[in-house]
């Protein structure tokens, strides 16, 4: 045997693993000097975060002086109101530009430039149109709103403004501001040697603050300095990243900021001198020459390689195709299918009675039962189709050149009748049999994985029939139609095609909104409306429930939440399928849903049944349980269907139940004493109580008079959009105390 290969191998392998290492050792060098760069940003940031806060600390602290909160018009107050505000310059030396008092008309009471206090005529009679004045008076008390930089009319320079509002003795609020230099956050930025920082807007990639370079001029633009690397940053999340050119590397890190802080800002800490990128660059050399080497001598042993790729694809015991090659033959079937019109099939086949003759007569035998049963097999096949051996006592053949779908049963049979023969071993003869499943291209399916599938669903199905072999149904490539539709669903949950109507709950008593149900509605990208039943039966059967019931929580919060900022405090009401109440993860989804939102638990109802319910019983009890914990409101749905007992009012985690459509649709005189009587247990466990299905007025006067709290129905509304939806809360929705 030649030693030049080997040879080769040895030299390129070893320059493989120099250049490797090289290559590694210039990354780490780059990682470390990018993590110091991102500890330095980090540092940077928390400086100019603690910068924020001090000035919003001071703001609190000027807004609770008892001269501003006791000003009154006149020089004397006008004098004791500027004293308080060129106070601030001691606290906040060589920061503080201008500051001032504007009542909640946009009226300026008093302001301090530079520590002057402006005269009474010098005032403005109007700061309405200011930046900060509006987004000030929106906040709640105590809160303070720093706006994003601009040059300042009075001090002509670069200042971010600080600003909350207090209440006076009159009764009205007014607003202290004062601006603080933006050249004062300077001293922040701590730059050595190449290393560089900047503060830059991160919506923008405007550069605020940067070493070395001083801040713009005022001008009417008020436009920054921007760098043309800066362009992308508004997407970025404050992870650390590369910088363009030679030698450089930056880090990033987002400036911390409180609620009232508009401004979004990003430090960058960056450096020209890293030299990693050379040893980088001679270890790729190295690492590239190894590989060429190593590829020549590959080329001499794939000889060998041929040989172990064919013994990959063997099954040693039998001498048929293993999986993988049972796989490749089963691919190229369909490719020759698709191109030429052949029809192929594919037979399951599971031996019965092996496992005892396994057993009995231990491993030794049973291998030599396979063997035969191998055997056999590829002694009864033609020389295009591939016999194999899947695994434990489980073959399989692809059949090609078939003539028609009958073929595919009368092969079926004869192979199994050259495979139930007895089987000597030890000079007695053993019975196994057999259970053949088949399925055919393309009737079956159209690629490999769903044939091989359908093969398998036939060979179970087989073993419990009388004659052992099966053909595919037809009838049950809806079970495939099921597929096909479970991924045109998951493409809608992703791609927010699911929808929410909205079905408003009535008070039977003052005819209010109570409250208001979400209802998944699925409209296909061709037009086509799945009906509810279909679709959610679907996700339960597709394991897709849990995603279509996040998108429907989000969606529906998302408008509870835009209900509450319209001071209209209704609760959404949110069907939870039983597959998903034994998952520990729900109930934080659901307050990470609330607290994203700024809701609060009373914002929700979540709607069980019985029947879903008791699936996981004490998992379910201990999810709803802490949902109620937090004001979540949990009621039974559809109670009276046939499924729930009155025992269950007492034994789950309740606040309601609905009564299902069915009762209430009944309103003849023993329906109503049935509803009656539900009614009146659920009034004595202090439960509330629902109608739904309310569908015409003699059925709302029925569930009225039984004292049923709050109705449902056609009859009342039906389920509609939210743009529509708004309309009808703002008409019918009781007065409310708060969100």
């Amino acid at each position: 045997m030649r030693k030049g290969p080997f040879a080769a191998t040895l030299v390129g392998v070893a320059l493989l693993v120099s250049g490797l290492l090289t290559s590694a050792g210039a990354s780490a060098q780059h990682r470390d000097r990018q993590r110091s760069l991102a500890t330095d940003a980090g540092q940077t940031a928390a400086a100019f975060g603690a910068y924020f806060e001090r000035a919003r600390s001071l703001n609190l602290l000027l807004a609770q002086n008892p001269t501003l909160l006791e000003v009154a018009p006149g020089p004397w107050g006008l004098r004791r109101a500027s004293r308080a505000l060129a106070d601030l310059e001691s606290l906040y030396p060589g920061a503080i530009g201008e500051s001032c008092l504007i009542d909640e008309r946009g009226r300026e009471l008093a302001r301090v430039t530079h520590g002057i206090a402006a005269v009474a005529s010098a005032l403005s009679p109007y700061e309405g149109n200011n930046p900060f004045f509006a987004p000030t008076l929106a906040l709640p008390a105590r809160q303070v709103y720093q706006g994003k930089p601009y040059v300042s009319p009075d001090t002509h320079d670069w200042v971010i403004s600080n600003s909350t509002w207090v209440p006076t003795a009159a009764g009205r609020r007014v607003i202290v501001h004062f601006e603080v230099s933006l050249a004062s956050f300077l001293p922040s930025l701590a730059p050595g040697g190449r290393r560089h920082v900047a503060v830059v807007e991160r919506g923008s990639g405007r550069i605020l603050l940067q070493t070395g370079a001083p801040l713009p001029p005022a001008s009417p633009a008020g436009s920054f300095r921007a760098a043309s690397w800066a362009a992308g940053l508004h997407s970025m999340s404050g992870s650390s990243g590369p910088l363009d050119g030679v030698g450089a590397v930056a880090a990033f890190h987002v400036i911390p900021r409180a609620a009232g802080n508009a401004n979004d800002l990003v430090v960058i800490d960056w450096t020209t001198e890293d030299r990693s990128g050379l040893l980088h660059l001679l270890g790729l050399v190295s690492v590239a020459l190894g590989g060429i080497l190593i590829a020549v001598a590959m080329a001499y042993f794939r000889r060998a390689q041929r040989m172990l790729q064919s013994a990959a694809r063997m099954d040693h015991l039998t001498g048929l195709g293993n999986r993988k090659a049972l796989d490749e033959a089963l691919e190229d079937a369909v490719l020759a299918a698709r191109v030429d019109g052949e029809r192929i099939a594919v037979l399951m086949l599971d031996l019965d009675g092996f496992k005892q003759v396994n057993d009995a007569l231990g491993h030794e035998r049973g291998d030599a039962v396979l063997q035969e049963i191998g055997r056999r097999l590829g002694a009864n096949v033609f020389e295009y189709d591939t016999a194999a051996r899947v695994g434990g006592d489980e073959f399989a053949v692809v059949l090609r050149r078939l003539r028609a779908v009958d073929d595919v049963g009368a092969v079926a049979r004869r192979l199994r009748d050259a495979l139930v023969r007895p089987v000597a071993l030890n000079g007695a003869s053993h019975y196994v049999g057999a259970s053949i499943g088949a399925a055919t291209f393309p009737e079956h399916g159209q690629a490999g994985a769903e044939i091989l599938r359908a093969a398998d669903a036939a060979m179970y199905r087989a073993k419990r029939g009388r004659d052992g072999v099966l053909v595919y149904e037809p009838g049950t490539v809806a079970g495939v139609d099921a597929l096909g539709k479970a991924a045109d669903l998951l493409r809608a949950i992703e791609n927010d095609e699911i929808t929410l109507a909205f079905q408003p709950l009535y008070s039977l008593e003052t005819g209010a909104v109570s409250g208001v149900e979400a209802l998944a509605r699925w409209e296909r990208s061709d037009g086509v409306t799945v009906p509810p039943v279909e679709f959610i039966d679907l996700a339960e059967q597709t394991g897709l429930i849990r995603a279509l019931t996040s998108a429907t929580l989000r969606m529906a919060l998302d408008e509870a939440a835009e209900w509450r900022r319209r001071g209209i405090a209704v609760p959404v009401s949110v069907n939870l399928s039983g597959g998903i109440l034994g998952d520990p993860t729900l109930k934080h989804e659901i307050l990470a849903l609330l607290e994203g939102r700024g809701l609060q638990g009373d914002a929700l109802v979540v709607e069980v049944t019985e029947t879903a319910y008791i699936q996981d019983r004490k998992a379910a009890a201990s999810l709803l349980r802490s949902l109620r914990e937090v004001g979540i409101r949990v009621e039974l749905d559809d109670f009276g269907s046939g499924h729930a007992s009155f025992g269950v009012l007492r034994t789950l985690p309740l606040d309601g139940v609905k009564i299902d459509r069915e009762l209430v649709a009944d309103t003849s005189e023993g329906q109503a004493g049935l509803v009656s009587a539900i009614v009146a247990m659920a009034h004595r466990l202090s439960l509330t109580v629902v109608a739904e299905g309310i569908e015409t007025p003699d059925m709302f006067e029925a569930v009225r008079r039984v004292g049923c709290d709050t109705g449902q129905g056609y009859h009342l509304a039906l389920p509609m959009p939210a743009h529509q939806l708004h309309a009808v809360l703002s008409r019918a929705t009781a007065p409310t105390t708060g969100s």
